[in-house]
């Protein structure tokens, strides 16, 4: 009689993820969050994380931002993260498991989600532009901010102009970074900034609360 042949137990070799964005979402009882993963054709992993934490019943509310940034290897990423959270800004490494259909951190399990879908629900709102009345050189603008939402707002100006920034809140909660035209990052988490201005361009004032939702006051000067 002959002998069947053994069935195969082998586990499906992991399938590779080609170059591109994939986008992730999350929601529990105390977290919503969205995540964007970009892969290139070198493997190499670039990423951000925006969440919100609630928590109703101790009325606690708050947020933060990751960026991601690191190899992949299979469907494991090594990465490099750092967290804002609040005021404080935290630095850690991790792998986290990317497949076409979920990501996985060492907390939280995301699942796939149209891009597009994500980009209508962004947690930062399309930018402003800000400009002066004739003849002067700065504008306060009145704005509030809702819990896990950030606005932010657009300013020409040129090299070696100097900007003066000062943001006020009811509740002390309402901070600013500023990115510069190339894309770097040149103040985080401030109240208040002056600096002589490196290039000229656009310069992306983002506002978000430190907690809860943030009624604030933006002065912006340009000499």
């Amino acid at each position: 009689m002959s002998q069947a042949s053994p069935t195969n137990l082998t586990e499906p070799a992991t399938q590779k993820l080609a170059p591109g964005t994939y986008c992730y979402t999350t929601k529990t009882d105390t977290l919503d969050a969205d995540a964007q993963i970009i892969i290139d054709s070198k493997n190499q992993v670039n990423g951000t994380v925006n969440a919100t934490i609630h928590n109703q019943a101790a009325s606690y509310y708050s947020s933060y931002n990751q960026t991601l940034k690191g190899n992949l290897v299979g469907n494991k990423a090594k990465l490099d993260i750092v967290t804002k959270i609040e005021l404080d800004t935290q630095k850690s490494q991790e792998t986290w498991t990317i497949t076409e259909s979920s990501l996985k951190s060492d907390r939280e399990t995301f699942t796939k989600v149209n891009c597009a879908t994500l980009e209508q629900d962004n947690s930062t709102i399309k930018p402003v532009r800000i400009s002066f009345d004739q003849g002067t050189t700065s504008k306060t603008i009145k704005n509030s901010v809702v819990k896990g939402t950030r606005d932010s707002y657009l300013i020409g100006a040129k090299n070696g102009q100097k900007i003066n920034l000062k943001i006020t809140s009811l509740e002390n909660n309402a901070v600013f970074d500023v990115i510069s035209p190339d894309g770097k990052t040149l103040q985080e988490q401030a109240t208040n900034w002056s600096t002589k201005l490196p290039a000229n361009g656009d310069y992306q004032i983002i506002v978000g609360g430190t907690r809860g939702n943030a009624s604030y006051e933006l002065t912006v000067e340009i000499k």
